[in-house]
């Protein structure tokens, strides 16, 4: 079993946190864990990316974005989730699915890019 990877300092966790296996958390730009949140093996939490550069070096400057993981969620396994996103309380991320924008609370979310595809009780 591998470690969990965290880049920076940056990490808030609430009570009851759990983070399995293989999770990387690229934190530089601060990432927000509220209580009850449950990350499955594999996920990828990157606050980091690189604008675009001119033709002779594409990779440009690199920017941040804090992500927030609201209370009660759980993201699957496999799952990204990318800088500038907030996951609202009570959902779920399904495994594989790729979080490009903010999620409203107690959805499920699937697919890539992620799309809500039903309320959750």
């Amino acid at each position: 079993m591998e470690r969990v990877k965290i880049a920076s300092s940056k990490l808030e966790l609430g009570d009851r946190v759990f983070i399995n296996s293989d999770v990387i958390l690229h934190n530089y730009g601060g990432i927000v864990l509220e209580d009850d949140v449950a990350i499955a093996p594999g996920a990828l939490l990157t606050t980091a990316r690189h604008e675009i550069g001119s033709a002779d070096r594409r990779q440009g400057k690199l920017t941040t974005d804090p992500i927030r993981i609201g209370a009660g969620s759980w993201i699957g396994a496999g799952a990204v989730v990318l800088p500038g996103v907030t996951i609202g309380s009570g959902c779920v991320v399904g495994a594989g699915a790729e979080v490009t924008r903010d999620c409203a609370p107690n959805g499920l979310y699937l697919g890539v890019p992620a799309r809500r595809v039903r309320e959750l009780p």
